[in-house]
Parts: C-alpha cells; sequence; structure tokens
C-alpha cells in the first residue's frame, strides 16, 4: 500500500470513531436534508430541542441502557427528523446489521420516510461508502415493499403502518419508531395498545435497541396520553421528553433596551411567569406579539404550548379560527388563475378539482366536486390544464384504510401532456403526512388571519368541520391548504411582480 492510500485510510479511520462518538459531528458532515424555506438540500445542523433530545437519547445509550423515550412534539422543529437520522447513525456508524422499523400513523409516510433515506445514502461521504455503489442503495429486501435493505450495512429498514403492523410480526428489530401514536386507532386507546404491543415486541430489549414513541398531543382520551403520564411518574420504560415553544430559536424577536421597560409593563401574569421560569425576554416578547393573533389565550396555547398539560389540554381546539374564516365575497372579481388543484377522490367520496388566484391574496377562483368514474375526473382535470396553461397540483387525501390514487392519476396526467407541480421527494404528486399537514394549516392559517383569504361562497362550515386526524373528510379546505403552500413556496411570484 501506497503512502498516500495508507494515510487516505488512517485518515477514513479516524473519522469514522470521530463520527461514532459523536452523532452531531456525524449528522452536519455527512447527512443532508431538505430546507423547508428554500427547497435545497442542505447540511443536517442539529437546532437546541434536537441537539436536547439526542444529548437524553445518548445518556441512556451510553450509560448501556437500551434507549426508551416518549416524545410530546411541538411544531417546525424537526422531531421526526432526528429520530430517523439518528437510527440511521446508529445503522451506517454504530452498528452493523442493525435492523429498524417505523410505523406511521398513515401510509403517506412511508414514501417521506423512504425518500429521507435514499437522499442520505446519495448524498453521504463516498469516503465512507467502501466497496460496490449498489450496495449503498435502499434496495427492497426479499422482494419486500415495505422492507429496504443496505447490502454494505448488513441492515433492513421496514415500513410499517398503525392500520398494518402485522407486516413486521415475526421479525427481528433493534430500533422502532412509532409516529403519531394519539391518531392511532382513531384515538382508540385499546386498538393503539394492541398496535404498540405488535410493533414493539419485534425489537430486542439490549444495548443500543432504540424505541421512540412520539406524537402531537391529540387530547387526553387516547393511549398516547396514558403512556405519557406513566412515562412521567416513572411508571414506564421510556423517558417522557417535551418541547415547549420557547426552546425553539424561530420564535424570538430582538428587544432594544429602550423598548424593555415598557414592553415588562405591558406583561400580564401568564408571561411575567414565563419569565420567572427562565425564559429568555426576547422569546417573551415574540410570544406577547404573538397572542394579539388570537381571539383567546387558549387558541394560542393550542399551537404554542408552553408545558406537556397545555399541549393535552388545548389539541381540540379548532385547527382554523372561525373569526378569521371570511366571509362570502358574492361580488369579486374573478382573477386569473394562477394554479389547478386536483384531489382524488377515495372512497364513495367525490374528487375535487379548484382553480385559485395566488396573488396579491388567495382567491377560490371556482371549484367543483365531481362524483363521476376516476377516469373521466383524471380527463377533466388535464383538459382544464392544458386549455389554461396553469400548473396542476395532484394531492393525496385518503383515509388510512383507502386505497389511493394520486400516483396513478399523476402518471395518467403527466402522459397525457399535462404540467404538474412537484413536491420535494421530486414526486408529480403530494402525499402530505402529519408533519407536512401541519406546516400547510400553520401557512393558511397566517394568511385568515391577515384576511388574504378570498371565498366566493359561504364555506365556514367546511373550516369549522375541518379536522387534523381526518383531513380526508374535507377535501376542499385541503386544496386549499395546497394553495396556501403552493403560493408560499414561490408559486405566482412572477404574476404578483407583474401586478406591482
Amino acid at each position: 500500500m501506497s503512502a498516500v492510500m495508507a494515510n487516505f485510510a488512517e485518515k477514513k479511520m479516524e473519522n469514522m470513531e470521530r463520527y461514532a462518538e459523536n452523532f452531531s459531528l456525524w449528522a452536519e458532515e455527512c447527512v443532508k436534508v431538505i430546507d423547508k424555506e428554500s427547497g435545497r438540500e442542505v447540511p443536517f445542523r442539529l437546532n437546541a430541542p434536537q441537539r436536547r433530545v439526542a444529548a437524553l437519547m445518548e445518556k441512556q445509550r451510553k450509560a448501556g441502557r437500551p434507549v426508551r423515550v416518549i416524545l410530546l412534539k411541538a411544531r417546525q422543529w424537526g422531531g421526526s427528523t432526528l429520530v430517523q437520522v439518528y437510527m440511521a447513525w446508529m445503522q451506517l456508524v454504530v452498528r452493523r446489521g442493525w435492523n429498524s422499523v417505523t410505523c406511521a400513523h398513515v401510509k403517506d409516510a412511508a414514501g417521506s420516510i423512504r425518500g429521507m433515506y435514499t437522499r442520505l445514502l446519495r448524498c453521504y461521504p463516498p469516503e465512507l461508502k467502501p466497496g460496490k455503489p449498489k450496495d449503498w442503495e435502499l434496495v427492497p429486501y426479499e422482494k419486500s415493499a415495505s422492507v429496504g435493505y443496505v447490502t454494505a450495512r448488513d441492515c433492513q429498514v421496514a415500513i410499517a403502518t398503525a392500520l398494518s403492523p402485522n407486516a413486521v410480526r415475526g421479525s427481528n428489530f433493534a430500533m422502532a419508531h412509532l409516529s403519531e401514536v394519539a391518531f392511532w386507532g382513531d384515538g382508540d386507546a385499546g386498538t393503539a395498545e394492541e398496535i404498540v404491543r405488535t410493533v414493539s415486541g419485534s425489537v430486542l430489549r439490549c444495548p443500543d435497541s432504540v424505541i421512540v414513541m412520539e406524537s402531537t398531543a391529540n387530547g387526553k382520551e387516547n393511549y398516547f396520553y396514558e403512556e405519557w403520564k406513566r412515562a412521567v411518574s416513572g411508571k414506564s420504560d421510556k423517558l417522557a421528553v417535551f418541547v415547549p415553544w420557547h426552546e425553539i430559536e424561530l420564535y424570538r424577536r430582538p428587544v432594544t433596551r429602550a423598548e424593555t421597560g415598557r414592553l415588562l409593563a405591558s406583561l400580564d401574569d401568564y408571561e411575567r411567569a414565563l419569565l420567572e421560569r427562565g425564559v429568555e425576554l426576547e422569546a417573551v416578547a415574540w410570544y406577547h406579539d404573538k397572542r394579539k393573533e388570537y381571539q383567546s389565550h387558549e387558541a394560542m396555547m393550542a399551537e404554542f404550548p408552553s408545558t406537556a398539560e397545555e399541549a393535552f389540554s388545548t389539541s381540540r381546539q379548532p385547527v382554523f379560527a372561525p373569526e378569521t374564516v371570511p366571509a362570502a365575497e358574492e361580488k369579486v372579481s374573478a382573477p386569473a388563475a394562477q394554479l389547478a388543484v386536483f384531489i382524488p377522490g377515495e372512497g364513495k367520496r367525490p374528487h375535487v378539482l379548484a382553480e385559485f388566484a395566488l396573488r396579491p391574496r388567495l382567491v377560490v377562483v371556482s371549484e367543483m366536486e365531481m362524483a363521476v368514474p376516476l377516469g373521466e375526473a383524471v380527463n377533466r382535470a388535464g383538459r382544464l390544464q392544458r386549455a389554461a396553461g396553469r400548473p396542476l397540483m395532484v394531492v393525496e387525501n385518503a383515509a388510512p384504510e383507502e386505497r389511493t390514487h394520486a400516483r396513478w392519476c399523476s402518471a395518467a396526467l403527466a402522459e397525457a401532456g399535462a404540467s404538474l407541480v412537484y413536491d420535494e421527494e421530486d414526486r408529480p404528486w403530494f402525499a402530505p403526512d402529519t408533519d407536512v399537514l401541519s406546516e400547510w394549516i400553520d401557512i393558511l392559517n397566517a394568511l385568515l388571519r391577515d384576511g388574504e383569504v378570498v371565498e366566493k361562497e359561504d364555506v365556514r362550515s367546511l373550516y369549522a368541520g375541518f379536522r387534523f386526524a381526518a383531513p380526508w373528510l374535507a377535501p376542499r379546505i385541503v386544496a386549499r391548504l395546497a394553495a396556501a403552500f403552493y403560493r408560499r413556496s414561490g408559486g405566482g411570484a412572477t404574476d404578483y411582480d407583474s401586478l406591482l
């Protein structure tokens, strides 16, 4: 071996030793994720909540104990991403042959999970991938559609849903990520417990094994809440972890010295209590300003809980505040549509095809529900797109037990020459999981609060009936969520510029 090759091998060995001891360093130097703002691949630099949760997991692991965590998620800090990348680190760096399983609320999450792992392997540093390139790809394991395999590390990456947990029964796993457990079995505690037992029962109880049960809050009448209480009281094998809003760096605003006295005088008892608990003034200032957007403090706490109890107590608040839903503007001028959204009907529900103007306000230009065969609905959506020349966004919106048609629809539309909008995984359809749906809701809520949504008919009952746990019951609202996301991501910017 030449001196150059020897030095290279020695350097690689040093890097692997460093990475095996430092998850955060490995994540930043070796992992790429999609930045939600820019849509670009960026290094995975852990934020403050992610660093804290990772440190707690590492404390358990380095003490020789199995990693066991129940994680109550807040919005917009990347808890699910952290768990997925941590398990990948265990498989690619720490342990060989260390199989993992992720069980999600619905199958929409499977594509994003598989896409994250595929991207991680594709962007992984070449010097850390010895052998054949094919050995570092996620390929089907024994022709299974739900289990991937990385040959170079001899590990399986399995994906199940709460509706089909038996797909992993009898397998041997070392790690399990149980996602959005509060919504499993539509909140039925007995059903959720049985699913958890099925999946967790396949995980070895040994050092370096991992089980993370996580969810956003969904009230108190479900299995996840009961498990949270057991963990808090010390009766569970899991460590209870909650990330409050004020730990997320995004929720800050600068406070000048001249403003400090006036701000402190304007705080109420709740906000002063936050300061007494050690919350930074810049965070409390942001919270103080943000509360003005909400009719009640309870509605604010539902979005930004300071404690776990707040999260569970307020999570049943309406998704859309009634006072922000616009009244019908029957005489609104019909602007040129800049986006069409097609939602295939699943089960016995009709298909939805809606057109939206995006700038300067979000306007529902036209909207129809079509109780026709799927093929005819696809033909109508394609004809509309080709005639008007605007992009078409296909959105999957199926109940967990239903067969979905969005992928087939997008393929048929693409073959017919339609111009489709692609998601961050470069797919010509959108399958929003709970994290993505939460982000879309935030965007639409912000537009509603700012008076930037125009409705040509009275749809207040549609907004009032929307349920985060069952978006398939309100496809017309899902169409608005998709349009709001497309608008925020830059869609229609050219037309908007021409209006200025």
